[in-house]
């Protein structure tokens, strides 16, 4: 791992939601999500770091416009806006990465 990747993969997974996003792909039976179960799966009336509960649409709008296609132009997930779906693409930086982090609170069930 270069010191330059190491810091791409840190940066990555530095923003909860894309920390949360690809948790909940690595446990999908084949990786792939559409992108309301992704929502459905991060929003569940959360409230962000300010105690404001979160918006919907706005996170599908902050998923589909910011966060997954960072996620994947570093080759992340493939995400397909057309189809509104979402495949993580197993990387071993970021399995190394996310497997020493500490748990989170765990995503609720829909």
């Amino acid at each position: 791992m270069t010191e330059r990747s190491l810091d791409t993969v840190l940066q990555l997974v530095a923003d909860r939601h894309r920390r949360q996003t690809i948790h909940h792909l690595r446990h999908e039976a084949n990786g792939k999500a559409t992108i309301d179960e992704v929502v459905d799966r991060l929003h569940n009336g959360r409230s962000d770091a300010d105690g404001q509960t979160i918006d919907r649409e706005q996170l599908a709008v902050q998923l589909c416009h910011a966060h997954l296609p960072k996620l994947a132009d570093h080759g992340v997930v493939e995400f397909d806006p057309e189809n509104r779906t979402v495949r993580y693409r197993p990387d071993d930086q970021f399995e190394t990465i996310l497997d020493v982090l500490p748990d989170e609170q765990p995503l609720a069930s829909p």
